[in-house]
């Protein structure tokens, strides 16, 4: 039975992670709200693209705004495990026998699932808003490739997550930089550097390396795997980078005593 304890601590991390976000949203204002402002920035940058006058820029920006609202979305669990902190529910739960960094992971899991809905619902959206046709009968793929870029971001945000518990104050600097760079670097509006230092670093950047396989997948073309290979041992090193900076933070702050109960 004992072996089963860390899936039961991440089914209760997932389930409080969903009462969280009941708290955030009704209905009414995630989508009349929240998935509005989302699809209304899709809009800007696809009406952007119209303006350069090449329909290829027009498809390009839609697809690729649509599609990096997953990754996005997952950046916000930095802010709800610093939430853990503030609330003194950290505090507590290191002098508990769960797994912190299991029990940490699985609370932000809203954000994830926020992030792979709104995508979806985004490039399904597209057609309507924008002149751009893609394959919706390739959209379950397509669902496949927003879980793995929102998961892969996921990881690097709870790397993020360790480095703003021992920096509280650095939480929205690190969450804003790591959007810009995404948005600059991942291919959304441009393409994604290929040579140099710029497109070495780029690439280890998460949804990077899966963006032009979606974009391949919802034109009808074929999908280069070596993309989709990419990105899965992308979010296994953020993975182990996670754990690894989440360990040290936690410990440290342990050892200083600066981790205070409330």
């Amino acid at each position: 039975m004992a072996k089963w304890v860390w899936l039961r601590q991440l089914g209760y991390g997932a389930l409080s992670s969903y009462q969280d976000y009941r708290a955030m949203f009704t209905w009414r204002s995630w989508s009349c709200g929240w998935l509005l402002r989302l699809l209304c920035q899709v809009l800007f940058f696809a009406t952007l693209g119209r303006l350069v006058g090449s329909a290829g820029a027009e498809e390009y920006m839609a697809v690729g705004n649509a599609a990096i609202l997953a990754p996005l979305g997952a950046l916000g669990v930095v802010s709800s495990t610093l939430g853990e902190r503030r609330s003194g529910t950290l505090q507590f739960l290191l002098i508990s026998r769960a797994n912190p960094h299991l029990v940490l992971a699985s609370r932000g899991l809203h954000w994830l699932a926020d992030g792979v809905i709104t995508a979806t619902i985004a490039l399904m959206a597209v057609p309507a808003l924008v002149d751009v046709h893609i394959a919706f009968g390739r959209l379950p793929l397509a669902f496949l490739l927003l879980l793995l870029m929102a998961s892969s971001t996921y990881q690097l945000a709870l790397s993020l997550t360790g480095v703003s518990l021992r920096w509280p104050g650095s939480r929205t600097y690190l969450t804003a930089g790591v959007g810009i760079l995404l948005m600059l670097a991942g291919g959304v509006n441009t393409p994604t550097p290929r040579s140099g230092l710029l497109g070495a670093l780029a690439h280890l950047l998460p949804a990077v390396n899966a963006i032009p396989a979606l974009r391949a997948l919802l034109g009808g073309e074929s999908v280069p795997l070596g993309g989709i290979y990419l990105e899965l041992a992308v979010a296994v090193g953020w993975g182990l980078a996670a754990h690894s900076i989440l360990t040290w933070s936690l410990r440290r702050g342990v050892d200083r005593g600066t981790i205070d109960l409330p």
